[in-house]
């Protein structure tokens, strides 16, 4: 049984899901002995951080695509 010492504030929110990312929910669930609810919750808890440094703003996107055009050179010439 689980003891939250804390209130935890909820909001429910409808999320669609692909049925393949619902299977890995339900396995991570029953594997971790966790509900589905308690997996979800934790997998955007820990995984927030890394999406939040891996998804680049427009600027970096630019500057990244900037860069890969001055390491490919000058576009060939058609004829």
């Amino acid at each position: 049984m689980r003891t939250y010492h804390f209130l935890m504030s909820m909001t429910t929110y409808p999320l669609g899901l692909p049925d393949e990312l619902m299977e890995e929910v339900k396995r991570t669930a029953a594997d971790t002995h966790l509900s589905m609810a308690d997996a979800m919750r934790q997998a955007i808890k820990f995984g927030l951080p890394q999406v939040r440094h891996g998804v680049s703003k427009e600027s970096d996107l630019a500057e990244a695509a900037a860069e890969t055009w001055d390491k490919l050179g000058p576009a060939p010439t058609v004829l």
